[in-house]
């Protein structure tokens, strides 16, 4: 859920990293919809969350197979050469593959070496200055205390309000605000998983 973003961010060109983060997105509210779909579809019939298991199972099936022949982030091959965890030489060729992949080049390609180059420059000059031992209070200081505020600000309001707990228990909410039948409350949840993909 928080690698895909990531990886995404480290490896797309910059024009459509916004646009397949939203995919990203758009996907797993569209699983949400059919699966509000599928178990209001099946909720009167015995073992019928059976069918919203046996419904993803292909599709998380293709997913881990395409997640299976994705290659390492070009990115996170540098910085572990720039950490001084291998040489960077070798690092460096396996990120010109992975990005040659990625990007559907030929293998070795100038445009995939030359974004390579830019790369490790931008990491030896984010990473020269830093200090070999991090201190978890460093956090609370400068500029990251602004990035840990906000990041954490987000995440603590996306959970009090409530919002995963509609989605995950939509039908049992549902049903203590007066839909009596609990194929009733499934169908609801449908409404809203539509407005989820709006």
């Amino acid at each position: 859920m928080h690698g895909a973003p990531l990886y995404i961010a480290e490896t797309c060109p910059s024009q459509i990293r916004g646009t397949l983060i939203s995919l990203k997105e758009l996907a797993i509210v569209l699983g949400i919809l059919l699966g509000y779909f599928v178990g209001g579809y099946e909720i009167d019939v015995i073992g019928g969350w059976r069918y919203m298991f046996g419904f993803s199972a292909p599709i998380a099936l293709l997913m881990g197979f395409g997640m299976w022949t994705l290659p390492p982030s070009p990115r996170w091959l540098l910085l572990r050469a720039i950490q001084g965890k291998g040489p960077l030489q070798e690092y460096k060729e396996k990120a010109i593959g992975a990005l040659s992949k990625l990007r559907g080049r030929p293998a070795g390609d100038k445009v995939s070496e030359k974004q390579i180059e830019d790369t490790i420059i931008s990491l030896k000059t984010a990473y020269t200055d830093e200090e070999a031992e991090g201190n978890f209070l460093e956090v609370l200081q400068g500029p990251s205390l602004k990035a840990f505020t906000i990041g954490g600000g987000l995440v603590l309001f996306q959970q009090i309000t409530g919002q995963p707990s509609v989605l995950y228990y939509a039908g049992s909410i549902l049903q203590s605000a007066g839909f009596s039948a609990a194929a009733d409350a499934a169908r609801v949840s449908v409404v809203i998983g539509i407005f989820k993909v709006s």
